[in-house]
């Protein structure tokens, strides 16, 4: 129980952060993926459940206020952010139990490896397919601007959400540690 109302807040200020705070610290129209940072720490620091309903709601979250749009320009793929997110949510929480949480390069490794893949699958249907051709200008100036952004961030950002998950893990356990 205690550990859905923290991931529901924490979606809530992660998306106010991503829409507004976020915009004032971008680098060339470039802003770090808070949600993905969210969804992917998540998914692997809490399991399967967690990850697929945090990655659903931030991706509800995105398709519904067009963040990366700027608008309803991809009015006909609404649902489009929150299966990615989803899948972005499941495949960290695979990896649920695999490594020490506190050890930072693992999940270092995959939020970026998770930022690259949804920034890539949003270039092929949302550009690609449309006959915009020029990849390598895409993957320049979009895609690996973003993950190493999110890559810097997420130092700061995934100790804060270890420190909750356990805290709350704690408080479910009903431990004084």
């Amino acid at each position: 129980m205690k550990k859905g109302i923290l991931s529901a807040l924490l979606i809530f200020v992660f998306f106010l952060l991503q829409t507004g705070v976020a915009r004032w610290f971008a680098f060339g129209n470039i802003t770090p993926n808070l949600l993905v940072i969210l969804t992917a720490s998540l998914g692997f620091l809490c399991g399967e459940t967690t990850g697929i309903l945090t990655g659903f709601f931030c991706g509800l979250l995105t398709d519904l206020f067009a963040v990366y749009g700027g608008g309803m320009v991809q009015g006909d793929l609404l649902g489009f952010y929150a299966l990615l997110y989803m899948l972005i949510g499941y495949g960290n929480s695979q990896l649920h139990g695999m490594f020490f949480p506190e050890e930072i390069k693992f999940p270092l490794l995959l939020i970026t490896v998770s930022d690259a893949a949804l920034n890539f699958v949003c270039y092929i249907f949302l550009f690609l397919l449309r006959a915009r051709l020029d990849a390598g200008y895409y993957f320049l100036h979009v895609i690996l601007p973003e993950a190493v952004y999110t890559l810097i961030v997420t130092l700061a950002v995934y100790p804060f959400l270890l420190f909750c998950v356990k805290l709350t893990e704690r408080k479910e356990r009903g431990s004084t540690e």
